[in-house]
């Protein structure tokens, strides 16, 4: 007899840091599983790219502002390996009941590695990889009586075969992202002064690499790292950690939490489901699942 709902077993979410030579294109890899993961959700801006592979229900994508009355026009089935481009609008996500997938979870360089162009030109898109890498999609999709460890090293041989000419931007973006991470409005100004740009430079530069403005990217990274402290147990630690957060005050937080998520960080958490690990996506009563 199979189990119950309330049987079910705990969700699973679990990362692993990228081997040493593919890190400057790929940062982790993730794995979910989740028995009671169903039902529409909304899901946050992510300033990070990834390629997803669902080995559970078939997971349903639509856009936030899609109109409610004609449903059937507005979802969409996500590819079985799909390339998510960085994400600033929120939008909704649907699967059954069982979410199962592996991912990868790629660095700039990586997302241009891949798709051929910049983040500006995907954001916030869902990409069959099957459409632009073929070879590659077919080597991270599932196999029977794969585990995540055989995935990994399967998916770790095919992209070091992918990335292996890829080239680097040696441009010095980690701090760039650092002082955006944990300053105040003035350190646009030091970040532009480290990349040896003009403002104008800067942002061109900046948008095309990461599919945001400086101030639009500093504002949902800075909200993302709130939402890290908001588990007790945060899947995927802060790249930024050591950094405070750099908010003048608590309601200047809210603020800044509410204007990203739509959301106060007290009603993102009463929103959470018991268990739910995850950290980009809530339950979205009233919005109707896929026909």
């Amino acid at each position: 007899m199979p189990p119950t709902a309330r049987e079910a077993p705990p969700a699973e979410l679990r990362f692993e840091a990228a081997p040493a030579d593919l890190g400057p294109w790929v940062t982790g890899f993730v794995h979910r599983d989740d028995p009671r993961g169903g039902g529409v959700m909304r899901l946050l801006p992510e300033p990070r790219a990834s390629i997803q592979v669902t080995l559970g229900d078939r997971y349903w994508l639509r856009a936030e502002d899609a109109p409610e009355h004609a449903p059937e026009h507005a979802w969409s089935p996500a590819a079985p390996v799909a390339l998510w481009a960085p994400r600033f609008r929120p939008g909704h996500g649907f699967a059954r009941r069982h979410i199962r997938v592996h991912a990868v979870v790629l660095s700039m360089d990586g997302l241009r590695a891949l798709a051929g162009v910049p983040a500006s030109a995907l954001v916030d898109r869902v990409v069959d990889l099957a459409t632009i890498r073929p070879s590659l999609a077919d080597a991270l999709a599932p196999r029977v009586k794969d585990t995540f460890a055989t995935w990994r090293e399967r998916a770790g041989q095919a992209l070091r075969a992918a990335l292996a000419t890829a080239p680097v931007d040696a441009r010095p973006w980690a701090e760039v992202l650092a002082l955006l991470a944990a300053g105040e409005d003035a350190t646009l100004d030091a970040a532009v002064a480290r990349m040896g740009l003009s403002p104008r430079q800067f942002r061109r530069v900046f948008q095309a690499r990461h599919g945001a403005t400086p101030k639009a990217y500093q504002r949902v990274l800075r909200v993302d790292r709130m939402l890290r402290q908001l588990h007790a147990t945060p899947w995927e630690c802060d790249p930024f950690g050591t950094l405070p957060l750099p908010f003048a005050d608590q309601p200047h937080a809210i603020r800044e939490f509410r204007a990203i998520t739509g959301l106060t960080p007290r009603a993102y958490m009463q929103r959470k489901r018991a268990g739910d690990l995850t950290l980009r996506s809530i339950p979205a009563p009233g919005v109707s699942p896929p026909p």
